[in-house]
């Protein structure tokens, strides 16, 4: 590949790195372009329904909302479905 071709290149995914973390200057709350950070507590637990290894963030997440619990919302790592709530 020629230098000129391979600079082209390197500037290029350079642009898209950089335009992939801008968001507009908006901070994503309205802000003025400062950033605003809420940690929130996040409570996790194995689903009681899933006996059998999960292939699906999906399938987790609709059957930790159906469980008791107060369960929001369930994801599946490690063919674990694993489910989360505010604490």
């Amino acid at each position: 590949m020629e230098l000129k071709s391979r600079a082209t290149v390197c500037a290029l995914l350079l642009l898209l790195l950089v335009l992939s973390h801008y968001d507009g200057g908006y901070g994503g709350g309205g802000g003025g372009g400062r950033m605003l950070a809420v940690e929130a507590r996040v409570c996790t637990g194995k689903s009681e329904h899933h006996s059998f290894p999960c292939i699906s963030d999906r399938h987790c997440s609709d059957d930790c909302i159906k469980q008791r619990g107060g369960w929001t919302a369930g994801y599946c790592r490690r063919a674990t479905c694993t489910c989360q709530k505010a604490c």
